[in-house]
Order: structure tokens, then sequence, then C-alpha cells
């Protein structure tokens, strides 16, 4: 048998290295998203540092669980050197593959503003598309130096194991050592599920127990990926809550809206047109950096939402709150949950009733994040991507077709379609790597930041469109909607509040029409799109939608959205963050707009209950529509 205290000291030696490491990735990830954060001193990062270690010897304990008892284990074979091997490959296995997705993270916590939870491996298995291997080696080009950075922490984890092992011990067998090493073999077992647990607190430790040791905007710097990856593994089903009784439901309808009917339905034709990543901070309309003309003319005479925020910070979740009304208040993308297959509204077949045909058009592969899935399941008619552009002499060498000629290939096929119809077009190029065509490389150069080039070159392409389209009969007689599926990466030094990651552009525009004019401050999300526009068009019949419509007088807007376990209710003064169990922070935006201000000192004041109340009800309705199957007017018809 080997010496106990030859064992606890190369465990301790190994825990080390690997908080080392662990701490190591989080500073990188706090430093190179530094603008993302509240931290204003070195202190705070200290904080951050100290208080993420608790994260990490839960990742650590999970992720080593197996290797910590197969060394621990009171038999004499744990010395044999084949055994060590196979330990020592565990230990190195399991361990880099914690810090390449810790390192990873570092690059990806831009765009989705979180730490990857479960969902993220959906990219690496297919099923969310073909495009995580095809982008890969550009991914890895932007971002070399983190392969410089994973390369050394790989080689000081196997350094720390090789030196590990080579710690002597005595090779003896007796009873006092065997009762010693199964002593030390179940306190170290104790030791381990503590350390998964976070503590002996009553409830183990989670994502959101994050939330409640710093603010809600630092959550993700104290949270670790490999932690965030396990914890999401198996939150699949939705757990019901119930707030409110039955009856407040019923005064709810279930979501169902009821058309007045004072006007007879109008049969005009509806397109959709979400911008990739268009966060309304970069349009020059709103006072943005990138020139956007086209935008800017069409805007000004069009009715502007300039308080709208998506429901989500992945494309494939606000694609189906845009079309379906379905926000994202779940880990896992709708199409992706266990309820990917619930009978859902959307306005493709919500228009079906009145004649329409519909299509969905995405330059992209075919296959891309579900699209073409969740476009079969919303009832749309037709689906056209790459595959049926069919001209790779326009294939911009990453996502797929350069916006400009696909965007006229959608003007092509709308003129041909049969009216009245609906169409969603999902542009490309305002996405990482952020790239020109090279024909106008010259034309769009201006700005140091790639990105907003390519704001500027999807303008052009827009205003390209429209050239073609206003030439037609059926433009007139079109009803456009501009928004986008989610906000943009930070860029520069510029720092964005918990709100800024979710405002985005939502705006209705019809050729010659008075009454779409002018920008209104109401609360506006991309789930209220499909109820604005049923009721633009009288549409006579009862629809299921959790959006409410924005064309109303009376409407008393509101938007909520939801981000690693956090959700955040924003109405026309205050911006309430709620854990699902706790009350985090209220604020005060408009007088704010950074929330630096958390007026929650523990009790709820009148507002606060009022945001708590309205906040918890939608929850409600979201999680029971989803539950049983309830987000479409036939089917809650037959409860």
């Amino acid at each position: 048998m080997e010496k106990i205290t030859v064992k606890i000291k190369r465990l301790l030696l190994q825990v080390f290295v690997l908080l080392l490491l662990y701490c190591i990735s989080r500073l990188l990830f706090i430093v190179f998203n530094r603008t993302a954060f509240d931290i204003d001193s070195f202190s705070n990062i200290f904080y951050l540092l100290i208080g993420g270690i608790r994260f990490d010897l839960s990742a650590i304990a999970m992720s080593n669980a197996l290797f910590i008892f197969l060394v621990l284990l009171p038999i004499p074979f744990v010395v044999n050197k084949y055994y060590q091997k196979i330990t020592g490959y565990i230990f190195l296995l399991f361990n880099n593959v914690c810090l390449l997705v810790n390192i990873a993270d570092i690059a990806y916590f831009p765009f989705v503003h979180k730490r990857s939870q479960a969902d993220a491996l959906l990219f690496v298995t297919g099923e969310k598309g073909n495009d995580f291997f095809r982008l890969l080696p550009a991914f890895l080009l932007d971002y070399w130096y983190l392969i410089i950075v994973y390369a050394i922490c790989s080689w000081l984890l196997w350094k720390t194991y090789q030196y590990s092992i080579t710690i002597k011990s005595e090779l003896t067998i007796s009873v006092k050592k065997y009762v010693s090493a199964t002593l030390l073999f179940f306190v170290g077992i104790g030791l381990v599920i503590v350390a998964i647990r976070g503590g002996l607190q009553q409830k183990p430790l989670d994502l959101i127990h994050a939330s409640e040791m710093t603010a809600v905007k630092n959550a993700p710097a104290i949270i670790n990926t490999p932690f965030s990856i396990i914890k999401t593994l198996d939150k699949k089903s939705i757990v019901y809550t119930e707030y409110f009784s039955v009856d407040e439901l019923n005064k709810l309808n279930y979501g169902i809206h009821q058309p007045l009917n004072e006007n007879s339905f109008s049969a005009t034709n509806v397109v959709i047109i979400i911008v990739e990543s268009l966060s309304k901070k970069h349009i020059g309309f709103f006072g943005g950096d990138a020139n956007t003309p086209f935008l800017d003319s069409l805007f000004s005479q069009s009715l502007v939402f300039s308080n709208a925020f998506a429901n989500a910070t992945e494309s494939i979740q606000g694609i189906p709150a845009i079309i379906s009304s379905i926000p994202s208040w779940q880990n896992d993308p709708y199409i992706f949950s266990p309820y990917g297959s619930n009978a859902i509204t959307s306005l493709a077949n919500t228009l079906k009733t009145k004649g329409y045909t519909s299509s969905f058009f995405h330059g992209g592969f075919n296959g891309t994040m579900g699209f073409d899935s969740y476009s079969t399941l919303a009832g749309i008619d037709n689906y056209f991507g790459r595959n049926e552009y069919n001209n790779d002499a326009d294939y911009d060498g990453n996502w797929g077709i350069w916006d400009e000629p696909f965007l006229q290939f959608m003007a092509q096929k709308l003129t041909t379609s049969k009216e009245p119809f609906f169409s969603t077009v999902f542009t490309l190029n305002t996405h990482h790597p952020f790239l020109i065509p090279k024909k106008y490389i010259q034309k769009f150069n201006k700005h140091t930041e790639p990105f907003l080039n390519c704001v500027e070159y999807a303008d052009y392409a827009l205003a390209q469109f429209f050239d073609t389209i206003k030439k037609q009969s059926w433009f007139k007689n079109t009803l456009f909607v501009i928004t986008a599926d989610h906000t943009a990466p930070a860029i520069g030094n510029e720092t964005l509040s918990t709100m800024d990651n979710y405002r985005i552009p939502i705006v209705f525009y019809k050729p010659e029409n008075k009454d779409l004019k002018g920008t209104v401050s109401t609360i506006a999300n991309q789930i209220d799109i499909l109820p604005s526009v049923l009721s633009f068009l009288h549409y006579p019949y009862p629809y299921y939608s959790l959006g409410k419509n924005l064309l109303a007088a009376n409407n008393d807007g509101f938007s909520i959205n939801y981000n690693g376990n956090i959700y955040q209710y924003i109405d026309s003064a205050y911006c309430y963050q709620f854990s699902g169990e706790n009350t985090l922070g209220f604020y005060h935006w408009k007088n704010y707009s950074t929330l630096t201000n958390n007026l929650y000192h523990g009790v709820l004041n009148n507002e606060m209950k009022r945001c708590d109340s309205s906040l918890k009800r939608m929850l409600q309705l979201f999680n029971y529509g989803m539950i049983h199957n309830k987000m479409s007017v036939t089917n809650i018809q037959q409860q």
C-alpha cells in the first residue's frame, strides 16, 4: 500500500494546479470581456476571482470524480504502472476538455452574453446545423492567441501530473495501512461530494447562486464554463411553478387574443426583414456610428419603436420569438427543447387561413441552426437557403451567400409568388468573421471595427433590395417589419448594461401609409410583432400569443428576457431582475440607464411588487403553455 501522505500530497498538488489554471482562465475571461462587467478596480477583480473558487472546486470535483475514486481505492494495485497510466489518461482527458471549453468561452461570450451551456454542444453534434466545423478555422485564425494560452495550460497540466507521480512512496502492506487507506477513501469521496454540492448548505450550488454573490452583470465572471455545461446537461423540462391560481390564467384567457372585428380583413402582403446582430446602437437613425443612409431614410417614413428589445441572445431563439411569438424563457432554445414538437402559432399558419402563401429566406447552409426544421414546424410553405440559391459564385466562404445577391434572389421569388404572401428573410453578413465582398472592400472600409463596415454593407444590400421591389406591383400592398434576431457583441471599449444586450430596432413600414409614422417610446419586444401584424391586417379569428399589440392605443408595453438563469423584466421606467426564486435587482433605468443604482435592499416596495407579479404571471402562462402543449388556439380550446 502507498503511504496516505503521498496520496494526499499528489491530490493536493493536482487540485491546486487545476484551481490555478481555472483562476488564470477566469482572469483572462474578465480581461478580454472587461467592458461586459462592472469592474472599476483591482479589488473588484480580486473579489470575482475569490468568489469563483467555490464554483471551480465544484467543477473540478465533478470532472475528476472518477479519477479521484480510482486513485483513492484502498487496493495495492493502484501503484501498478499500467493502472497509473490509465488514471493519468483519465485525468488529462477530462481536465483538458474542461480547460478547452473554459478558454474557448473567452471568445464566445461576447456573442451570447452568457457562459456556454449544454445546448452549445448541439453545435458540435450537428443538431444545430453543420456550421461549427466549417467555421472553426476562421475562429481559430481570429483567436490564435487563445490557442497558445490553451497549449500552455495543457502543458502545465501534463507536467503537473508527471511530477506528482514521481513523488516516492513506500510499498508495504499492513492492516494499519489498509484501514488508513480505507478511511482516506471514504473521507476523500465525502469531500468530493461536498465540493460538488458547493458546501454543506441545503441546496446544491447552481448557476443562479452566482447572481446572489455579485451583481447580475458580473455573474458570468464568477461561474466557469465546465460548471455551466454540467449543470445544464439535465435541465431539459420546465418546472411548473404556480404563482397564481387558475382564475388568474383565466383572466389572461390563456394567451388567446380575441380580435375586435371592427374592420374587414386587409389582404396585405407581409415581409419581415431580420438583420443579423443589428443592435439599435449601431444605426445612424438612433445616433449610431455606422453610416446607414437607407435604413435612416426608411425609418423616417415608418413607425419606429425606440425602446425595443430582443427576447433572447441567439438566432434560433430570436426567429421563433418574431414569427411565432414564442419567447426564450427557458435554458434550451424552443426548437431543441422537449417541447419542440408542440403545436404552435405562427404568422404563416395563422395567415394561411386567409389564403396566404409563405416563405422563409436564409442564405446559409440548409440545416443551419435548425431554421429549416422550425420553418416546417411553423407551417411555412417554402424554405429558400443556399441550396435553393444554387450559385456558389456568391458564397462568402463562411456562412453562405452574400446578402446583396441573396436579397435580389428573394425579390425575384416574391415577384413570382401568389398573393397575398407572408415572407421572412434572415440576413447573414453582419456576423463574425465580419467580411465584405471583395468588390466592395474599398467602399465599406472607413471603420477600424469590421462589424461597422458590415452594417454599412447590409444597409447597402437592403437599399438595392428595395430599389428592385419598389418597381413591382405588390410593393405598395406590403407591410414591412424590420428588426434583428439579437444584438451584436460589444465592440471597442464600449460598456453595455444588461438592458443594452437586448436593444434592437422594431420598425413597421408600409408605402404611402400615413398611420405607420413617427417614433414612439412604448416598450416593445420581438413577441409583440405577431399580434401587431395581425392587428394591422384586422385578422378576424382568435389566435395565441404571449405578446401585445403595439398598435393599440392603450398598450402598456413591457419586455421579458432570460439569460444565464436570470429573468429581466423591463417596463417604461423600471428594470426588475429575478432568479426564479429571489429578487436580485430593481433599477430606475429611465434615470440610470447603466443600471448602477440597485434600489432593492431586501424589501419589495409597491412598484417592485407590481413588476414581480407581472413577470410571474407571464412566466406561469409561458410554462403552462409549453408543458401542456397549449400554445395554439386549437389545443387551448380542447382543454
